[in-house]
């Protein structure tokens, strides 16, 4: 596999594993519960009441992890912005999926494949998964010498 390939997968992994920690990091932020509460935006809190997180926070947590991962496209040499809002959303919504049905799957004490279904009807999955597309689509790609 070559660096490219590498470098997405790399900038997916990260921009979803660091939007769903800044996501942990600011439930409890008072001046972030803004907006309407997008259900099941932290699955793993669903027992402790609190999956449904203010669209603010959603917005502080996954727009920065997507401009994080537009410049490591952009150094991987990944110039235009469609290619990568859609290499972002596309893996970012493939790992939220398969998380979200992980976490249901343990808060229920069920099988993951019991689960697999329910996601792609959740809002919050989406709209994390476009607004990381969305911030990698913001940095500028760099010009060809």
């Amino acid at each position: 596999m070559t660096a490219r390939p590498l470098a997405a997968i790399g900038a997916a992994v990260g921009a979803t594993a660091a939007g769903i920690g800044w996501l942990y990091l600011l439930r409890h932020a008072g001046p972030l519960d803004a907006g309407p509460r997008v259900p099941m935006a932290l699955p793993l809190q669903r027992l402790a009441g609190g999956a449904a997180q203010p669209l603010a926070r959603l917005l502080v947590a996954w727009l920065p992890a997507g401009v994080v991962a537009g410049l490591v496209l952009v150094a991987a040499g990944y110039r235009r912005r469609p290619a990568r809002a859609a290499i972002t959303f596309g893996m970012t919504l493939v790992l939220l999926l398969a998380l979200g049905a992980a976490a249901d799957a343990v808060t229920a004490s069920e099988t993951l494949r019991s689960h697999l279904a329910a996601q792609p009807q959740r809002a919050a999955t989406w709209l994390a998964a476009a607004l990381v597309a969305l911030g990698a689509a913001v940095p500028p790609g760099r010009r060809r010498a």
